[in-house]
C-alpha cells in the first residue's frame, strides 16, 4: 500500500475508508466474502497480470506453466481439506454467482422448467430470474 499512498493518495484514501467500513459494518450478502490478509496479499501478486483461461495443461494462452502449478496445488489442498479421493475432479477457479448458478441450472434443468426463487430485493441473485438476466428468458421463474 506504500506505493499506492505515494503515487495515488486519493485512491489510497478511498481504499482506507473501504477497509474501515468493512471492519465496522456486517454485510449479509451471500456472494460477498471477507478475505483474510493472506488472501488479499495473494490476490495482489504477479498472477493478477496473467490471463489463464482453461485448465492446467490445457490453457488457451502461453506462459501459464506457473499458474498451472499453483492451480494444481490448490486442487490437491482442496481434496485434502474435504477428504476427497485423488481421482475426483476439483475446480478451484473463482466464479461469480451467475456462472455458478447456471452450472447448476444446466446440470439439473431443461429450458422452460419452473424455478422457485427469491426476488433480488429479498436476497436473491440476478440469475434467480431477474428480468434483466437471461435466466428469466430460459426458465419459468416464480418468486
Amino acid at each position: 500500500m506504500d506505493k499506492i499512498q505515494k503515487m495515488a493518495p486519493e485512491v489510497y484514501e478511498i481504499l482506507q475508508k473501504e477497509e474501515k467500513r468493512q471492519q465496522e459494518v456486517l454485510d449479509l450478502i451471500p456472494s460477498e466474502n471477507y478475505a483474510s490478509k493472506a488472501v488479499l496479499e495473494a490476490a495482489s501478486t504477479v498472477f493478477t497480470n496473467k490471463y489463464a483461461e482453461g485448465y492446467p495443461g490445457q490453457r488457451y494462452y502461453p506462459g501459464c506453466q506457473y499458474i498451472d502449478k499453483l492451480e494444481t496445488l490448490c486442487q490437491k489442498k482442496a481434496k485434502q481439506v474435504f477428504n476427497l479421493k485423488d481421482d475426483w475432479e476439483v475446480n478451484v477457479q473463482p466464479l461469480s454467482g451467475g456462472p455458478a448458478n447456471f452450472t447448476v441450472y444446466f446440470g439439473l434443468l431443461q429450458p422452460q422448467d419452473k424455478i422457485l426463487s427469491m426476488q433480488l430485493s429479498h436476497g436473491g441473485h440476478l440469475s434467480h430470474g431477474h428480468k434483466v438476466n437471461i435466466s428469466s428468458k430460459i426458465y419459468q421463474i416464480v418468486h
